[in-house]
């Protein structure tokens, strides 16, 4: 009986599984802050109202470095975990490890133009316009 070989390289997915470690663990940091800062930091004392998710205390949040590094890390964390674990899952099944180039192109222009479209939408609130 002979032996069916699959040629694979050691280190094929080493930098996918390593950026898959590294984004969770990062989006769990990310995701504690902003629960901390969202639900437990008192926004609304400046304003002397109860905080509420308006615009108004969107924007003041985001008038403070620290949010827009959260809010765009987070962004881009849940972009690369999620469509590296996509990946992943494609890659599992023979038929799309023959198209890896063109799923890997795709997938990167769907997540650089999602992260894009992301921090575009947040413009308003950090500059404060239109509030």
């Amino acid at each position: 009986m002979s032996e069916q070989r699959v040629s694979t390289s050691k280190v094929a997915g080493t930098w996918a599984w390593a950026f898959q470690r590294i984004s969770a663990v990062l989006l769990i940091v990310f995701l504690g802050v902003h629960l901390y800062a969202a639900h437990f930091m008192d926004v609304g004392a400046e304003t002397g109202e109860e905080p509420l998710i308006t615009f108004d205390e969107v924007s003041l949040r985001l008038d403070q470095l620290l949010y827009i590094v959260v809010d765009y890390g987070m962004l881009s964390m849940i972009l690369l975990h999620g469509l590296n674990g996509f990946r992943t899952v494609l890659f599992d099944f023979d038929m799309f490890v023959r198209r890896k180039k063109l799923i890997d192109v795709t997938l990167w222009v769907v997540g650089i133009g999602t992260l894009i479209w992301g921090i575009v939408i947040l413009f308003p609130f950090i500059s404060g316009a239109g509030g």
